[in-house]
């Protein structure tokens, strides 16, 4: 089934874009959650006449996330602390949620946790690498120290 996407979809591509989807997967997931519509000729011809509108907006977008992603390289890394064992193991992972959050109070960018990729979890003290996904085109590689912020001794 050939659909229209009306917004970026990581796997299948860009907003704008005509691309060729099994039946299902539009039925079921793209067409209810409006990611796509259904490629007919009036929708067609509707995306002719708004093309220049939305490469301009595209445009926009693009600039505005590489700005962002200038800022977030001035972090230059993010520092965080938490609670750990003698031999360096976190109580509780880090998760994308927290470093979205730390994102959010450094450089005032909002980042969903989606958006975050990691390498590893980060259930230890040291340092990590994990990537920021702004748009498409658009990422960042920022790293991630993970320090004690207090060491709690297991007793036997």
């Amino acid at each position: 089934m050939k659909v229209l996407l009306t917004k970026d979809v990581q796997s299948l591509g860009e907003s704008g874009d005509i691309v060729d989807v099994a039946d299902g997967y539009a039925r079921n997931y793209l067409l209810p959650k409006k990611l796509a519509e259904a490629a007919t000729e009036g929708a067609l011809k509707n995306r002719e006449q708004n093309i220049a509108r939305i490469k301009a907006k595209a445009e926009k977008l693009h600039q505005e996330a590489l700005e962002q992603a200038e800022k977030i390289k001035a972090l230059g890394q993010i520092d965080i602390h938490a609670k750990a064992g003698e031999n360096g193991k976190l109580f509780g992972a880090i998760t994308t949620r927290r470093l979205a959050d730390e994102i959010k109070e450094k450089s005032g960018i909002e980042v969903d946790r989606r958006n975050i990729s990691l390498n590893n979890p980060i259930n230890h003290v040291g340092e990590y690498k994990m990537v920021v996904k702004l748009t498409s085109k658009v990422s960042v590689n920022i790293s991630v120290v993970v320090a004690a912020s207090e060491i709690i001794r297991e007793e036997a």
